[in-house]
């Protein structure tokens, strides 16, 4: 099996934690410390890879474009 590497961004969030993958859309997940949500987001990049393998659509590269844009504000 091969192994991706991806950004994920975490912010707090009504007392808990929201992790999101940019590279990855609608992947995201929460925790209630920054650890679980950091589990949590592992599970989830993990199920929306195999959903996309089994479409057979292409896994996306993980991108810095997104930290680019967001640093030229």
């Amino acid at each position: 099996m091969k192994t991706h590497r991806y950004t994920v961004l975490l912010e707090r969030e009504n007392g808990g934690y929201r992790a999101h993958c940019p590279a990855l859309p609608r992947c995201r997940s929460y925790g209630n410390t920054k650890k679980e949500a950091i589990q949590n987001i592992k599970i989830s990049i993990s199920y929306r890879l195999e959903t996309l393998i089994a479409k057979g659509k292409p896994i996306p590269r993980d991108s810095d474009q997104a930290l680019r844009s967001d640093s030229r504000t």
